[in-house]
């Protein structure tokens, strides 16, 4: 996206052009080309990799003004030409009675933003989130339009809202950590961390039958985390979760820990909870990279499993939206703020100083 340039259409978007420095301005409004759809954005997402971009803490990603913004959603305005007429993403053709409709205009949608090659070393394994060609299929959702190919778009249903499908992205990625973290009915799992990440882990881990124990010092999120099925929680500013977990869990420790939170002490007490052959998920990144000492032998005498988890496939992606649209995850409790696009800087620092749980940004 470029400067508003002469009389070319116009749309109002947030222009990231350093640290902390984000403002509003009018730049042109994109067409959509071949295979894609313009879209008119009514919801975004504030993810916290929007918020280390805007306040320096991680890698800046790409030049400079840039507008940010991947959890987003909205109506189809226009279609480009065909794919076949000038590259974009293939379109789709057959004969079958029962495959879904193609999308068109006035259709609700959301915008997986990745798009995979399907062809390469990863890609052929099944590991789409590390396709070696990937590319961003969309950007800048904190803007008033945004182009996306059709094949990363998912239509709607009727009982979805715009914002509740904006957290398809961040569910997406909970899905590929549950998919590498084995949880058994009955199993005792803590989720450290009750910001909006963990609460979607909660949702998927109760989904599973788990027996759910919340860590996190903030007592209005644990609060939040009762009311979406937490069976207890635990005040991290006031008591040692550690000791904690193994009083609640008759000593054993957690069959599964799931830690939401990129920091050396929540990790290292994460490992610390695991029972005998418990599996311990580190889902949440540190900025800036850190070294956490831990004894192995906490590893090997208990023989832990400790994995990492990235990202996300298409059909993780397709599910999170099946799992909103059928009730078996809520995300509309986990919404504490709400701006209108003028108000983007606010929500920014609103996410960035951890003020309640999740921002969202209504454009339409």
């Amino acid at each position: 996206m470029l400067a508003k340039q002469g009389d070319a259409p116009s749309m109002k978007a947030a222009r990231l052009y350093g640290t902390r420095d984000m403002r509003v301005e009018d730049i042109d409004k994109p067409t959509a080309g071949p295979g894609e759809a313009l879209i008119r954005i009514h919801a975004c997402g504030v993810c916290p990799s929007d918020v280390r971009g805007y306040t320096g803490a991680g890698a800046h990603r790409g030049s400079f003004p840039r507008t940010p913004g991947h959890e987003w959603t909205g109506i189809i305005e226009a279609l480009g030409p065909p794919a076949d007429d000038g590259g974009g993403a293939p379109s789709i053709h057959t004969d079958d009675a029962n495959a879904p409709k193609p999308l068109a205009l006035g259709d609700r949608v959301v915008a997986d933003w990745r798009y995979v090659c399907g062809r390469c070393y990863q890609c052929r394994r099944g590991v789409f989130n590390y396709c070696e060609n990937m590319r961003r299929a969309v950007r800048g959702g904190f803007a008033e339009y945004g182009v996306a190919p059709l094949t990363q778009l998912r239509r709607l249903p009727d009982n979805v809202s715009f914002e509740d499908a904006s957290f398809c992205e961040p569910l997406a990625c909970i899905l590929n950590a549950h998919s590498g973290t084995r949880i058994d009915v009955g199993d005792d799992v803590v989720i450290v961390g009750s910001g909006p990440i963990g609460m979607l882990h909660l949702q998927v881990a109760r989904h599973r039958g788990a027996r759910l124990i919340v860590s996190d010092p903030i007592a209005q999120r644990l609060e939040i985390a009762k009311t979406l099925g937490a069976h207890d929680v635990i005040d991290a500013s006031a008591t040692d979760p550690v000791a904690r977990v193994m009083q609640l869990t008759e000593g054993r420790g957690a069959d599964a820990v799931i830690v939401a939170v990129g920091a050396p002490e929540p990790i290292r007490q994460g490992l610390q909870m695991g029972a005998i052959n418990g599996r311990v998920q580190l889902f949440a990144g540190t900025y800036p990279t850190v070294e956490i000492p831990t004894d192995p032998n906490l590893i090997h005498y208990r023989q832990l499993v400790v994995t990492g988890s990235h990202d996300f496939t298409p059909h993780h992606f397709s599910t999170a939206l099946r799992l909103i649209q059928y009730g078996i995850v809520r995300p509309r409790p986990l919404i504490s703020h709400r701006f209108t696009l003028d108000g983007v800087v606010e929500a920014f620092e609103t996410t960035a100083n951890r003020r309640g749980m999740k921002s969202m940004v209504s454009i339409a």
